[in-house]
């Protein structure tokens, strides 16, 4: 009898002990087989009740055959694992979610999901917004219906979870996701990726497959050396990377170095200064503080012809901005966004500087940067009607280049139907070879 108790108590422990290892980021299943012998004592009893009572027993052995149980279990999770997808959630959130204005991370609870998404949200820069959204999977409607509000969903999924696991939970939840109408782009994490076959999984769950191949479908892998970002087309199944990342040191391995950058946004900052701001007498410059930008206004600075010229940094603070230039009261307002600000982002600050223009009743020039007129598509994406009115009584003006004929011109424009036509060449400078080479690349990359 004893022996049978021990073997089950033993038995007990054993499960219990599994159930606490800990897991790592990519499990691989290993079985722990224990076998027990247990001896069952039966016993019978009969009860003879008259001036005495006697008690007879009869005592029979059975033997219960080997019982196998199957464990679980997974190596425990290494600090490696954990730091990997801190590096891997910064690289993604600095340099591909910040190009959509709103993010939902939706993740599962767990270590390594965890910590991909946190680092992913410390990552992305001021102009986006992030908030994160954890999975559970007893309640898939809930997170749709938080995830539903943004303009792309990171798919997170996956961490120590096994590969079903993350697999029918990633399913679950779009399936959810659908039912909100949510038409937004889909972004998947490498883990989630594998786990659902390369997207094969997805693609044929009859709940979700027509509505995921109409969504944009972007994928993040990564390897030793780098973390590269691809347009996934569901229909075709290819993969068009986008942009890749050296894993090492975490800068992106572009078509164009920083150096490359910097001589174009100087070179450009010079002609800004030098035709643009002449016959000026007091020119603000209002930039940001992404690098390029510094470059470009730095250089105009320098270059200037006005006969006063400041810069003024914009850092989302509308009210702030329309006091500096009230201020400063300038006679011509140079807008200089771009570098490695997404279109989105440009767009935005460019409709906020001409916010704070209005509120001051600015009646001076206004002067704009060649990849502020592109982001915004010729002021389109941030003229309103009253908007518009108001400028339409500026002069407005723009460094627009010519690559194909090698050409750099400041042309004047007008408005009509909210958007800026195009009506003189005040000026046009001829693009030196080096310029046009490295503005064919960062075109090109952007």
């Amino acid at each position: 009898m004893k022996t049978g108790i021990l073997g089950a108590v033993m038995l007990i422990i054993g499960i219990v002990l599994g159930a606490l290892i800990g897991a790592t980021a990519f499990p691989t299943q290993k079985t722990i087989t224990s076998t027990s012998t247990t001896t069952v004592i039966q016993t019978s009893s009969t009860t003879f009740v008259q001036t005495t009572t006697v008690t007879t027993t009869s005592v029979q052995t059975v033997t219960v055959p080997p019982v196998t149980v199957t464990q679980t279990a997974a190596p425990q999770l290494r600090a490696q694992d954990v730091d990997l997808r801190r590096r891997l959630g910064a690289v993604v959130g600095r340099y591909f979610l910040q190009i959509f204005p709103t993010v939902a991370v939706v993740t599962q609870p767990n270590v390594l999901c965890t910590a991909l998404a946190s680092s992913v949200m410390a990552s992305l820069p001021p102009y986006a917004k992030g908030f994160l959204v954890m999975y559970n999977a007893t309640a898939p409607d809930a997170a749709a219906a938080a995830a539903s509000k943004a303009d792309a969903v990171f798919l997170a999924f996956g961490g120590e979870e096994p590969l079903p696991v993350a697999d029918k939970s990633l399913r679950d939840f779009l399936a959810a996701l659908a039912k909100t109408d949510f038409s937004g782009a889909l972004v998947v994490h490498a883990r989630a990726w594998a786990a659902t076959s390369q997207f094969k999984t997805v693609l044929n769950d009859t709940r979700i497959a027509k509505w995921v191949a109409a969504r944009p479908i972007y994928v993040v892998l990564a390897n030793a050396t780098r973390v590269t970002f691809l347009a996934y087309n569901a229909t075709t199944g290819s993969l068009r990377p986008l942009l890749a990342v050296d894993a090492a040191t975490g800068a992106p391995i572009r078509l164009y170095t920083d150096d490359e950058s910097l001589f174009l946004r100087s070179t450009v900052g010079r002609v800004a200064g030098t035709f643009l701001f002449q016959g000026y007498g007091k020119v603000a410059i209002i930039t940001g503080l992404d690098p390029a930008c510094v470059a470009l206004s730095g250089a105009a600075y320098a270059a200037s012809r006005a006969n006063s010229t400041r810069i003024i940094v914009y850092t989302g603070d509308v009210q702030a901005l329309a006091r500096a230039v009230r201020d400063y009261s300038p006679d011509a307002v140079f807008i200089a966004f771009g570098g490695d600000m997404p279109s989105y982002a440009i767009s935005q600050a460019t409709r906020d500087v001409l916010t704070a223009l209005r509120q001051v009743n600015y009646t001076g020039a206004v002067l704009l940067h060649a990849f502020v007129l592109r982001s915004t598509r010729l002021l389109s994406t941030v003229l309103d009607d009253d908007t518009a009115r108001w400028m339409s009584r500026l002069r407005i003006s723009g460094i627009v280049p010519d690559l194909a004929n090698r050409r750099v011109n400041i042309v004047q424009f007008t408005v009509a139907n909210k958007t800026l036509q195009p009506s003189a060449v005040a000026t046009s400078l001829p693009m030196p070879e080096a310029v046009a080479t490295v503005l064919a690349k960062v075109l090109a990359s952007s």
